[in-house]
């Protein structure tokens, strides 16, 4: 798909990244010269440009999008101010980030429906993983269920899925394992099949409850 960046503070510059690696073709707009140079050779095309001036705006064809960001970071006002005027040029597919809850108020009382809660998600997300021993990513996929990264509990190893039964005891799926490769990283071994035998080493992904992931996790023999 086609996206368009504005604002390459940290986390505008990292998203237009992913987004780029991803496959995506990327416009990121940045005022400051030098970090617009910084990402030039990473997306698709990066833009010097007053993202509040209108005819800088519409000479990049952001209606031909599938998405429209508004990134900005430090300034709430710059925010509202290019979001307002994206939105009189017509831009209807905008994502807006809020830099706090008066700013996410604001932007919803310009019906911005996709708004971009960064640093509160992130610390939700990490406090989350915090909470469950050897997780090293977690993924809500609501406040109940979520889809966990964690290092092998010592009472499983040597032992095998089917003996362990992780459905019954625990009311977890096994989602699949990454083992260690000789590159350093983890191979992932695909959907475990019941003989399969949990080494020390092993990442887990699993799925399940909160409540039912940390009693798993805190579990150590």
């Amino acid at each position: 798909m086609k996206f368009a960046v504005i604002g390459l503070g940290q986390f505008g510059f990292q998203l237009a990244i992913e987004l780029a690696e991803q496959g995506h073709e990327i416009i990121a707009v940045e005022k400051v010269e030098r970090t617009v140079d910084e990402i030039r050779d990473r997306v698709a095309h990066a833009v010097i440009a007053d993202a509040t001036d209108r005819k800088a705006m519409e000479q990049l064809s952001l209606h031909d999008l599938d998405g429209v960001l508004v990134t900005i970071g430090e300034d709430v006002a710059v925010s509202l101010d290019i979001t307002c005027l994206l939105q009189e040029m017509g831009i209807s597919r905008l994502y807006c980030r809020a830099l706090n809850l008066r700013h996410e108020r604001l932007l919803r009382l310009l019906k911005i429906e996709n708004i971009i809660q960064a640093e509160s998600l992130a610390a939700r997300q990490l406090a989350k993983r915090m909470s469950i021993r050897g997780a090293t990513r977690h993924f809500a996929l609501s406040e109940e269920f979520a889809i966990v990264e964690l290092e092998t509990p010592d009472f499983l190893t040597d032992k095998s899925l089917g003996e362990l039964d992780l459905r019954k005891t625990y009311g977890l799926n096994l989602v699949t394992v990454k083992r260690p490769a000789q590159n350093g990283e983890g191979k992932v071994m695909g959907v475990p099949r019941p003989d399969w035998t949990f080494e020390a080493t092993d990442q887990l992904v699993v799925f399940g409850t909160e409540t039912s992931i940390k009693a798993f996790s805190n579990r150590r023999r």
